[in-house]
């Protein structure tokens, strides 16, 4: 077996919430030896839901558990003289520091571009905001649901006669930490091959408004405004009830109609004129529904599931979070994972993101306790003695 795909990088991760901390852990997942670092008090998703029994406590928050699996953890406060030596000699040991503060904090913080450089020229310094290091927006403050309204993409989510809908809670996050461990990879592969430092700038707004879906070319191509569009129940297009629940197709085009009638036996309206094409079956569409609904009603999701899909229907059951849990395909990949946290017990986390064949992803340790591994980085790593660590944490540095 070779090693781990990243087991030679080593990162600081010093993000908050969600988008830098889940960019931190894609590394880590690979094999990056990451140390978080946290302030005083920890993370504030330290004291982010969701707990055990309900039961709000800073060791058990499932999403800092989830987001901080397989790192380090350390505590310092590099406001601090004392803290900024600390952490200046963290720089010059790794590969890769995160950090998603805003400009103006960062500089105020010792974590700008210019000063880490002096400090290791190599690095990869990767900084997170919701807008860009530039621009007027700049130092503007932000939540995911504000770079959603931003990006033209919740204007057009949701019925045409209601108010703009929102994606599901923190996909927006998610995906800016994705698109940060990618541009991360990209500048280290740089900073190995032609010894160069270089400072990564990821924008929230832009990893939503280039990297979910092809609206901006619309405009782009042909000065269109995409428009919210009517969500119908339809067995042809969009969503329509089954036994037990509620299934999602996709058949509206010409082969895929076909495809369904075959798939349902009804192969006869395949030279009915009232169904012939796309738009005339929008015009006879109570009479296509009337025949085609009976056959989702007698069947469950999943035996409609498979029996359509056995003809590249395109279709999906639409699942509560439970059932994706028992799914068998989610469970034939074994994706979701159980470890066990000194503090919180047996968790269950989602696993890899993406399967690698010779050097997998691997869940080897649990989230860190607050300050679990201050002896070990700063002791082990930086040479400081025990008389030392306790001054520091007695002076409220670490």
């Amino acid at each position: 077996m070779a090693d781990l795909a990243l087991s030679d990088v080593r990162v600081l991760d010093l993000g908050s919430d969600i988008p830098g901390p889940y960019c931190a852990r894609l590394l880590a997942d690979f094999g990056a030896d990451v140390i978080k670092v946290e302030p005083l008090e920890g993370d504030p998703s330290r004291r982010t839901g969701p707990f055990p029994g309900d039961l709000p406590h800073p060791e058990k928050s499932g999403l800092f558990l989830y987001l901080n699996a397989n790192k380090r953890g350390i505590t310092l406060d590099y406001s601090t003289r004392s803290g900024r030596m600390l952490l200046d000699k963290l720089v010059a040991w790794a590969d890769v520091l995160i950090e998603n503060n805003l400009p103006s904090r960062a500089r105020a913080l010792g974590l700008d571009w210019e000063r880490l450089r002096g400090v290791n020229p190599k690095l990869v310094l990767t900084s997170i905001t919701p807008f860009g290091q530039t621009g007027p927006y700049a130092d503007y403050s932000s939540e995911e649901i504000a770079l959603f309204a931003m990006s033209g993409r919740m204007y057009i989510h949701g019925q045409p006669d209601r108010e703009p809908l929102r994606y599901a809670p923190d996909t927006l996050w998610f995906q800016t930490g994705a698109t940060a461990a990618v541009a991360t990879m990209g500048a280290l592969f740089a900073s190995r091959r032609f010894g160069i430092g270089q400072h990564v700038d990821i924008s929230g707004l832009e990893a939503l408004a280039g990297n979910v879906d092809t609206r901006t070319l619309f405009y782009t191509m042909g000065g269109t405004v995409p428009k919210p569009v009517e969500a119908t129940i339809s067995p042809t297009a969009g969503v329509v009830p089954c036994a037990d629940g509620y299934m999602l197709m996709i058949a509206a085009g010409e082969r895929f109609f076909r495809r369904l009638l075959r798939a349902i036996g009804m192969t006869e309206l395949l030279s009915d004129p009232r169904f012939a094409t796309l738009a005339a079956r929008m015009e006879h569409r109570d009479e296509l529904e009337a025949l085609l609904l009976p056959w989702f009603a007698e069947r469950t999701r999943a035996q409609a599931f498979a029996e359509l899909q056995r003809f590249s229907v395109m279709c999906a059951p639409i699942q509560t979070v439970n059932e994706v849990f028992n799914d068998p395909q989610v469970q034939e990949r074994a994706f979701f994972v159980e470890h066990a946290h000194p503090a919180a017990g047996q968790v269950t986390l989602p696993g890899a993101p993406f399967q690698m064949q010779e050097t997998p992803w691997s869940l080897r340790r649990p989230a860190p306790l607050l300050g679990q591994h201050n002896a070990e980085v700063y002791g082990e790593l930086l040479g400081y003695g025990n008389d030392d660590l306790r001054v520091l944490s007695g002076t409220g540095v670490i």
